[in-house]
């Protein structure tokens, strides 16, 4: 999928870490401390009276964070600039600690981004074009869709969501489709993606935000890339893979992991090789056919053992499971 859309979605994990990213990953250079009516105190002095003012950091990476203080919390803006460059990156506004307003800038010094916090469950979500016009205008509860409008480079409304249910429909800031989502009960139920040319890329379905049922991908030129069947966010299924439009692999999960067999094709139907998984480990014969030959080895638990160790670790395995169903020698 065209990396842009996580860009729209990424911005909501923002207003609660971003924050302190930056500090974070990037040692201080220097630090000032300016009390409100401007002139410059010690970090005793801030710390002893707790004055109103800003804390002015400088990070090893050029970026600029100047921060709002009162009574020894934060209270009103704070700004992190671009590295090297007094141009504004990111807005943050708090209330007494808690941080009710977000915008992100380019460095033209254009919104991309604005997250206001609408309550402590709710927020909503402002995204822009690059000329400046909306794009779309989201409410949430907690991670749960309310309400969205969604518009044109031409400002158009093109879809909305209300009451939860309804069609949201993603651009990329130039305009180019990248997604329709049908939205129901406030998530996501079915994601079609596109390439730039306007050809399907994607057909997801989602269960409560989570990949739930069969996911297909496609190449540019319309020929199937994989076949995938996901349960509550974990491949659980039969799942096929292709190149230039022909079968070459298949292989079968169990709740994300793979067991069963994994078969390998030449041209999409001839057999190259056989693979046995359990629990994600190769476990059991290993097949490839040379010449229409098969050269078998063998596994357990994911080590390559001969034949007569495989059997005979197999054989205690089938004992000790009807001891007790539960247990194997492998776990």
């Amino acid at each position: 999928m065209n990396k842009q859309i996580y860009f729209v979605l990424g911005t909501l994990g923002l207003f609660l870490s971003s924050c302190g990213k930056d500090t974070q990953e990037n040692p201080v250079v220097s630090e000032r401390y300016v009390h409100k009516y401007g002139y410059a105190v010690s970090l005793e002095e801030w710390e002893a009276n707790r004055y109103p003012g800003q804390i002015i950091t400088n990070l090893t990476n050029g970026v600029t964070i100047t921060t709002t203080y009162e009574n020894g919390i934060k209270h009103g803006p704070s700004t992190h600039t671009f590295p090297h460059s007094q141009t504004i990156e990111k807005y943050f506004l708090y209330n007494q600690n808690h941080l009710v307003k977000e915008i992100v800038y380019d460095e033209r010094g254009m919104p991309l981004t604005e997250m206001v916090r609408l309550s402590p469950s709710r927020h909503s979500v402002t995204v822009w074009y690059a000329g400046g016009s909306p794009m779309c205008i989201e409410e949430f509860a907690h991670d749960e869709l309310l309400e969205g409008q969604y518009c044109t480079l031409d400002n158009e409304i093109e879809s909305r969501v209300e009451k939860g249910n309804g069609l949201r429909i993603r651009r990329d800031q130039n305009g180019a489709l990248l997604s329709k989502d049908i939205i129901e009960k406030g998530y996501v139920t079915k994601r079609e993606s596109f390439f730039r040319s306007g050809a399907p890329e994607s057909v997801t379905y989602f269960y409560q935000g989570k990949l739930h049922g069969e996911k297909r991908t496609f190449a540019e030129t319309g020929e199937p890339v994989a076949v995938e069947e996901w349960v509550t966010g974990k491949l659980h299924g039969l799942c096929t893979y292709f190149k230039n439009g022909y079968k070459y692999m298949e292989v079968s999960y169990l709740d994300g992991m793979k067991n069963g067999t994994e078969t390998h094709y030449i041209d999409g139907n001839q057999i190259s090789h056989q693979i046995s998984w359990e629990n994600d480990k190769k476990h059991g014969p290993s097949t490839f056919y040379v010449d229409g030959a098969p050269q078998v080895q063998y596994y357990y638990d994911g080590q390559i053992v001969h034949k007569s160790r495989y059997e005979e670790m197999s054989r205690l395995d089938e004992m000790i499971s009807k001891i007790s169903p539960e247990v194997t020698l492998y776990q």
